[in-house]
């Protein structure tokens, strides 16, 4: 894949995430990294979301970054259908190139014209960055969302600060089937996390998805990267999807009721078990 050359201002393309949009096009949303030329800082860079689109993944047309009210972007994915007539997009807004600062999570926002992509609504956001969880120092949509017959599940990454450093994890939410800027499930806990080599990398103790397929017979495979070193691949069902996504209890957010949530969790399961 050769993208087209239009930014000469652009020092680096990566993250990119497909969509297979009901308009006919595939398209392709990616980070669009330049130089901060207004900063002292060598390292400063902006972080922008690129896009591009085909129809046989063979030849591909530039577009015009996606612009929004926040001077940074990354991690935006393309929803797969109109919303209300409009392109919708999922983003992460922040004020620095690492840190996201006033930006308040996964994002959504409408657009009206694809080739001359700005939201036209403000960024609301549905998947919240929350104290003392795995969202609390950011967090990013991941994969396409995946159509339900109970809603569109997501599957993101969230980011904790530990003594160990920044720890990056896969987890999961839902949003409405008819309102997809509408939050309708959130399982508390990480759904895919680095593990005994996967914790050793050029970025260590990070997991990351940026896609995710649904095969006919309900088989799901989730596409992952750990600690940006190598390419894993898990595997599910739709129905196991599903079951996770919608039966796993939110976050109770403190200790004590966290306990008492699990407590009542174990007595619900001995209660069927011995009905059976």
């Amino acid at each position: 894949m050769i993208l087209p050359d239009t930014c000469p201002e652009e020092t680096n393309v990566y993250d990119m995430r497909l969509t297979q949009h009901e308009d006919g096009w595939i398209y392709g949303v990616f980070c669009s990294e330049s130089k901060d030329t207004s900063s002292n800082d060598l390292s400063a860079a902006i972080a922008q979301a690129g896009i591009v689109r085909t129809k046989d993944l063979v030849t591909w047309e530039r577009l015009p970054n996606l612009i929004s009210k926040s001077p940074q972007q990354r991690n935006v994915v393309l929803h797969p259908e109109f919303v209300d007539g409009k392109y919708a997009f999922y983003t992460r807004p922040q004020d620095d190139f690492i840190s996201t600062g006033s930006g308040g999570g996964v994002c959504f926002a409408l657009c009206e014209d694809i080739t001359n992509p700005v939201l036209c609504t403000d960024e609301v956001v549905i998947s919240p960055r929350i104290y003392h969880t795995l969202t609390e120092v950011k967090n990013g949509a991941g994969a396409v969302p995946i159509k339900t017959p109970k809603g569109w599940i997501h599957i993101a990454h969230g980011v904790r600060n530990t003594a160990a450093g920044l720890r990056y994890v896969i987890y999961v939410f839902a949003t409405d089937l008819n309102d997809p800027s509408k939050l309708i499930a959130s399982p508390s806990g990480l759904f895919i996390a680095p593990q005994g080599i996967e914790r050793v990398g050029d970025v260590s103790n990070v997991t990351f998805t940026n896609g995710a397929i649904v095969r006919e017979n309900g088989e799901v495979y989730i596409y992952y990267a750990s600690s940006d070193t190598r390419l894993h691949v898990a595997s599910t069902t739709i129905e196991k999807l599903m079951d996770y996504t919608f039966n796993t209890p939110a976050d109770a957010l403190r200790s004590a009721d966290c306990v008492k949530q699990r407590c009542e969790l174990i007595a619900k399961n001995l209660g069927g078990e011995k009905k059976i």
